[in-house]
C-alpha cells in the first residue's frame, strides 16, 4: 500500500512539474547588435598638427538613456562594439571646451544611429570645423586715434580682451558676436555680426578720415573662398566718430553710410544713407524670405552681410511706388538680391516688426 501512495506522489509531482514548465516561459535569446566606427581620413587644412591628429580626439558612445559605453581617445577605440539594440549617439570631439579663446579651434561630429538585433552596422564620422574664428587686423589710424581705448569680443559663453597688437584668432561657437571698444570706462558697440559654424573670418578695422569720434560707419564687404573643411572670409569696416543721427551726405559719387547695424540703433534719424546688401524679401511681420522667387514689389531686407539668413539683425525697406522700387525691387530685378546698396532715407523704429528704412529718396549701387 504504501509503494502504491508513494508512486502517486511521485506521478502528481511530475504533473505539476510539467504543467509549470508549460506555463513559465522560457526567456527568448536575443543576437547582439555590432557596430563599427571609422573617421573619415579627408585631410584638414590650415589646422596645426595638434588638430589634425584625430587618434587624440575623444571618442564617446552612450546609449537613449545617456548611460556611457564608452569614452576614451579615438585611437583606443576597438575595432567593434557588441551592444544591445536600440539607440545610440556616437560624438567625437578634438576638445571638451567651447568657450571663447585664442587658438582653439574646435574639431569633430556627432550622429545618432539605431541598431538591429543580430546586425552589423557601420557608422562614418567626418572631423569637420565647429566653431568658427574671428581676427581683427588694426590699422594705425584706429590705434593712434583711440589709443586709450580697448577691444573687447563678446559672444553668448563670454567676453575677450582683443589687444590692439594681438594677431591671433578668436574662436567662438557659430552665432552673434559683438565688437566692443571701452573708452575711459564707456562702452561702445563698434559692429555686431553672426558667424557661421566653420567660417574663419578676417576683418581690417581702420577709420574714416576727416571725421570726428565714436562709431561705426559702412558695413562689411564679404568675400568667400572655401578650404576643405573651413571656409575662409575676409572683410573691412571703418570706425567714424560722429554721434550724430545721419550719416552725412553724398561725398563726391560715393556718400559716406552707415551699416546696418548702427542704423537700427537710430530711429528717428531723417535723410540718412544706409549701407547694406539685399538679402531678401517678402516680409511680414514675423517672416522674410531669403530666396527666390519673390511675390511683393513693395519692401526688401538689408543686412551688413550677403550671406546673412538672420532676420532679426536685418533691417527692413520699404519701396514705394516709383523709379526706385522699379529699380531694385526682387520680383522684377532677381539679380539684385546679394547685390550692395547704399540708399538714403529715414529711420523707423519698426516697419513689420523690424527697425526699418523708409521714404527713399535716392540710391546707388
Amino acid at each position: 500500500m504504501e509503494t502504491k501512495v508513494t508512486s502517486l506522489v511521485a506521478a502528481s509531482a511530475a504533473i505539476l512539474f510539467s504543467l509549470h514548465s508549460c506555463l513559465v516561459p522560457v526567456p527568448a535569446v536575443h543576437e547582439p547588435a555590432v557596430l563599427r566606427i571609422s573617421v573619415s581620413d579627408d585631410p584638414l587644412t590650415r589646422v596645426s598638427a595638434d588638430y589634425t591628429d584625430i587618434s587624440n580626439y575623444t571618442l564617446s558612445l552612450t546609449d537613449a538613456g545617456g548611460k556611457v559605453i564608452f569614452r576614451d581617445k579615438w585611437g583606443m577605440c576597438p575595432d567593434e562594439f557588441e551592444l544591445t539594440p536600440g539607440n545610440y549617439t556616437v560624438s567625437l570631439m578634438s576638445d571638451d571646451s567651447t568657450d571663447p579663446a585664442f587658438e582653439h579651434p574646435l574639431f569633430g561630429d556627432s550622429r545618432g544611429i539605431t541598431l538591429a538585433e543580430g546586425q552589423v552596422s557601420e557608422l562614418t564620422l567626418v572631423a569637420t570645423q565647429l566653431n568658427s574664428g574671428l581676427r581683427l587686423m588694426i590699422s594705425e589710424a584706429f590705434v593712434a586715434l583711440y589709443k586709450e581705448g580697448a577691444l573687447f569680443l563678446r559672444c553668448p559663453t563670454g567676453t575677450l580682451a582683443f589687444g590692439y597688437s594681438e594677431k591671433r584668432t578668436a574662436y567662438f561657437l557659430p552665432g552673434k558676436v559683438s565688437i566692443l571698444l571701452n573708452i575711459n570706462g564707456k562702452t561702445a558697440v563698434v559692429h555686431n555680426l553672426e558667424l557661421r559654424q566653420g567660417e574663419i573670418l578676417t576683418l581690417r578695422l581702420g577709420v574714416v578720415e576727416q571725421m570726428p569720434k565714436v562709431t561705426l560707419v559702412s558695413g562689411v564687404d564679404m568675400y568667400a573662398r572655401v578650404d576643405t573643411s573651413r571656409v575662409w572670409t575676409d572683410g573691412s569696416f571703418s570706425w567714424d566718430g560722429s554721434s550724430a543721427g545721419d550719416g552725412g551726405g553724398a561725398s563726391g559719387t560715393t556718400p559716406d553710410a552707415i551699416s546696418v547695424s548702427m542704423a537700427r540703433g537710430k530711429p528717428g534719424s531723417k535723410d540718412v544713407w544706409v549701407k547694406g546688401f539685399i538679402v531678401g524679401g517678402d516680409l511680414t511681420s514675423t517672416k522674410c524670405s531669403f530666396e527666390g522667387p519673390f511675390s511683393s514689389r513693395a519692401n526688401l531686407v538689408l543686412a551688413d552681410r550677403a550671406d546673412c539668413r538672420d532676420r532679426d539683425v536685418c533691417m527692413s525697406v520699404q519701396l514705394s511706388t516709383g523709379d526706385i522700387r522699379n529699380a531694385l525691387n526682387l520680383v522684377d530685378n532677381p539679380s539684385m538680391l546679394g547685390r550692395q546698396v547704399l540708399l538714403r532715407g529715414d529711420i523707423v523704429e519698426a516697419y513689420y516688426r523690424l527697425p526699418g528704412l523708409q521714404n527713399l529718396s535716392d540710391y546707388r549701387l
